[in-house]
């Protein structure tokens, strides 16, 4: 039986037996890692700071405590968490990724693999109402804000637990109010109507309806000049108005949808059901009269974040070693990587 050398240093350090980098070490290639575009800028970079290290150590230590995270979630509360007068914003959307599928490497895949597959990457942001900032008329900034983001196939459910978790870490039952903004994606109503409807306020990304609009728009009135006056038009009353007309307006049109070709028809059936159902997520004008957002720019932003980081060209990832950077890049944005190494 072989001995093991006793090091009472490395063991009061918490140090595991052939363990070869330091917990600082570990933490600088992680926030390194989630900033550069690829293992290996991390390594070029790495080495400009006097540590020269291959891009496989520090792929290595990703999935190792990538996939460490992903099986010790953090619980509640947080540093971030809402006061009792704080209003929580939380916002979701998906984007898609690029993984390497059945036929990846194969220079003559077998009929029916395909070697690339496009996954969504669901997401959301959680922020404070107080930590939102504008830097001008049409920029605007988190300050501080919470990020979620589960890998390939994970399924709306389990994101939607996902979600209400780390809002849960956020103060959302301590809240003064909770103020969820999304597109209209069925999906993400789905969540809304299992996790958050009972205490919190949903409200419709007002650029998404209004794309709605704009579209029906264009099948109304052949004159563009006369299809962008219509649609402007309901749009800022519905932004502005208490009591917008969108909704009796578009009642009218369904009731004349005969009229119009099958199509046209068609499309007015669909929009009216598509704001009626949205009925009780349009109050624009209360939002923007108490400083809430409208639309979910923030996510949108946040989407982008993630894909400039997970969608660079040349990029195809595994199912695997995708989760575990992006779990590092989570913790990373929420200033809680040091979590990986609690006592």
């Amino acid at each position: 039986m072989d001995e093991l050398w006793a090091v009472p240093l490395r063991n009061a350090a918490g140090f595991s037996n052939k363990q070869h980098l330091t917990p600082s070490l570990e933490r600088k290639l992680c926030c390194t890692a989630a900033e550069t575009g690829s293992f290996e800028k991390a390594a070029r970079l790495a080495a400009e700071w006097s540590c020269p290290i291959g891009s496989s150590t520090i792929h290595r230590c990703i999935s190792r405590l990538g996939h460490q995270a992903e099986q010790a979630p953090l619980e509640p509360p947080c540093e971030d968490q809402a006061g009792l007068e704080d209003t929580l914003v939380i916002m979701m959307d998906g984007w898609m990724a690029r993984h390497r599928g059945r036929g990846w490497g194969f220079q003559r895949p077998a009929e029916g693999w395909d070697p690339v597959n496009w996954h969504e990457i669901k997401s959301a942001v959680i922020y404070c109402l107080k930590d939102r900032a504008e830097l001008s008329p049409r920029r605007g900034a988190l300050l501080r804000k919470h990020v979620v983001a589960t890998p390939a196939k994970t399924d709306p459910l389990t994101f939607g637990q996902r979600v209400h978790h780390e809002a849960k870490r956020m103060g959302m039952a301590r809240a003064k109010a909770v103020y969820v903004v999304m597109d209209g994606a069925i999906w993400l109503w789905n969540i809304f109507d299992d996790r958050f409807q009972a205490l919190a306020t949903g409200t419709l990304d007002f650029y998404h309806a209004s794309e709605h609009l704009h579209a029906l728009a264009d099948q109304l009135h052949p004159d563009k000049k006369d299809a962008k006056g219509w649609a402007a038009s309901l749009l800022k009353d519905l932004r502005e108005n208490p009591k917008p007309s969108l909704l009796p307006t578009l009642e009218t049109l369904v009731s004349q949808a005969d009229h119009y070709p099958t199509d046209t028809a068609e499309s007015i059936r669909q929009t009216a059901a598509y704001f009626e159902k949205h009925s009780n997520h349009m109050a624009y004008a209360e939002a923007e009269a108490q400083g809430k957002p409208i639309g979910s720019g923030s996510i949108e932003s946040q989407c982008s974040e993630f894909q400039n980081r997970f969608k660079r060209r040349g990029q195809f990832w595994s199912i695997s070693g995708f989760a575990a950077l992006l779990e590092i890049s989570v913790r990373y944005q929420n200033n809680e990587l040091r979590s990986l190494w609690a006592a």
